[in-house]
């Protein structure tokens, strides 16, 4: 097999273990020169760049987290604001884009209604969004290091209730996949088989997250403008 061969394997293999995670997501929007904005971005913008290689992708955060020159080279801009700035920051980006994706993010924001619905308001009509927070069950799940419960990260603020904020919206948005506890088959049991082990040493083992159900998704259209 050559490089190529062996990159369409991968991206396949991934989508197929993961069908409702980012890339997959990623993957069911057809049109490839899309414009991205990736809400607290880390070094995602080389993995959406291996998905969709014509885009122009814009990242906002907080600060430089795992980011190197080269991550950060392939923004078409690259917003760095206060956490108390950050629906703000959002909002004043001159663009609309066909694709808005907050993998983790929003339970880490100060204000996650006005931060989701500054969301909303850049993303074209007919565009997307993608959502992925903590379980609101994950409050109750076991402490663990690495974090399983969600107080285990210091820098969580608060759950977020994906629905309610959907609800906040709903006039200009359709819910086209929800899970409240993701469990992906293949990651799920993986982490059923290594869960003694996971408790023993007390650390997050591949597929502990997924056996738990840690993981809310949703994906969504936007369909309408404020009235």
């Amino acid at each position: 097999w050559n490089m190529v061969d062996l990159t369409d394997f991968f991206d396949f293999l991934k989508k197929t273990l993961r069908p409702r995670g980012q890339r997959a997501f990623l993957s069911s929007i057809k049109k490839d020169n899309c414009k991205i904005l990736d809400i607290g971005c880390g070094k995602n913008s080389i993995f959406l760049k291996s998905v969709k290689p014509n885009s122009s992708i814009y990242g906002v955060d907080v600060g430089d987290f795992n980011q190197s020159d080269e991550s950060k080279g392939l923004y078409q801009q690259y917003i760095i604001s206060k956490p108390e700035m950050f629906a703000r920051a959002i909002q004043n980006i001159p663009e609309d884009f066909d694709i808005v994706i907050s993998n983790h993010n929003i339970e880490h924001c100060n204000d996650p209604q006005s931060t989701f619905t500054a969301m909303v308001d850049r993303t074209k009509v007919g565009g997307s969004l993608f959502f992925a927070t903590p379980s609101l069950n994950s409050v109750d799940f076991p402490s663990r290091g690495g974090g399983l419960n969600f107080y285990d990260d210091p820098t969580h603020v608060s759950p977020v209730d994906l629905c309610k904020l959907f609800e906040s919206e709903s006039d200009r948005l359709e819910c086209i996949y929800y899970e409240k506890s993701a469990k992906p088959f293949v990651w799920w049991f993986l982490g059923w088989v290594q869960e003694y082990i996971s408790k023993r040493k007390n650390w997050i083992r591949l597929g502990t997250w997924d056996y738990h159900g840690f993981e809310q998704i949703m994906w969504i259209k936007k369909i309408g403008t404020l009235a």
